[in-house]
């Protein structure tokens, strides 16, 4: 994924496909990947140009990356706001529900 540096922190960004449909931007920082926004891939420029802007503002890097389906963009999602969902549920059967469901997305614990 090329990187783009700025003075005190860095961006990376997905090279947009024909068939992407979506851009999603992401902040790392402790704790994880967090997503910020999701938009249409006709906004990708003004993505990157947020980005390059906002980057030595951030605590961490920040993540620019097409996505060419809904069920890609929903994958991406579950990833980056994690699992506490699951976790914090006491009723083992809501438990096994949302391993099914991340399961069928092809997401492992």
């Amino acid at each position: 994924m090329p990187t783009i540096h700025t003075s005190r922190n860095y961006i990376m960004v997905g090279n947009a496909l024909p068939d992407d449909r979506y851009v999603a931007t992401f902040i790392h920082r402790a704790g994880g990947r967090h997503l910020l926004t999701t938009q249409p891939i006709d906004r990708m420029p003004s993505a990157l140009r947020w980005a390059m802007e906002m980057a030595d503002y951030m605590a961490g890097p920040i993540e620019v990356l097409p996505i060419k389906s809904e069920d890609e963009l929903l994958r991406q999602i579950v990833v980056a706001i994690g699992f506490e969902g699951i976790h914090t549920q006491t009723d083992q059967a809501m438990q096994r529900e949302g391993r099914d469901v991340l399961a069928k997305l092809g997401i492992a614990l």
